[in-house]
């Protein structure tokens, strides 16, 4: 009898090892191909920015240059959530809370942002939507490490 329950105690041990060992494995490889795929819409993104300002003169192919980084941006969002859709409880409730956070947050920023230009004109140069947009994954990940060292 003692032996049955410590085998049993055993292969539950060794079964929790294995799925410790392959949620390891899926956030490497998660966390590797968002990266690169990132990195991949990164540098499109600023080539296609460099590339906008050449003076080029045909209307479609400067609407083309710009959808560019289009293509590699759904398929960094795919990779997303195809690797949230494979994380564990805590994880996903912790992408969760970021969102919950960087979503108002970036609504009071765009407000706030809205209504000073109304004010006072703000400068082109530093608030255009060129600009702007970049505050939002930085919301994302403010909520990120905000909701991580919440629940670890």
């Amino acid at each position: 009898m003692l032996s049955a329950i410590l085998h049993r105690k055993r292969k539950l041990a060794n079964d929790l090892e294995k799925v410790a060992k392959t949620v390891e494995e899926h956030r490497q490889v998660y966390g590797t191909r968002l990266l690169v795929r990132g990195l991949l819409w990164v540098s499109i993104y600023l080539l296609s920015r460099g590339l906008l300002e050449l003076p080029i003169e045909q209307v479609w192919m400067r609407v083309a240059i710009a959808l560019l980084p289009l293509p590699p941006f759904v398929w960094y969002l795919w990779t997303w959530f195809k690797g949230a859709a494979a994380m564990d409880e805590l994880q996903r409730r912790i992408e969760l809370e970021a969102f919950g956070f960087a979503f108002p947050a970036a609504v009071v920023f765009l407000m706030t942002i809205g209504l000073l230009d109304l004010a006072i004109t703000l400068p082109e140069e530093d608030f255009s939507l060129h600009h702007v947009w970049l505050m939002l994954p930085l919301l994302y990940y403010i909520g990120l490490l905000r909701a991580m060292r919440r629940y670890q």
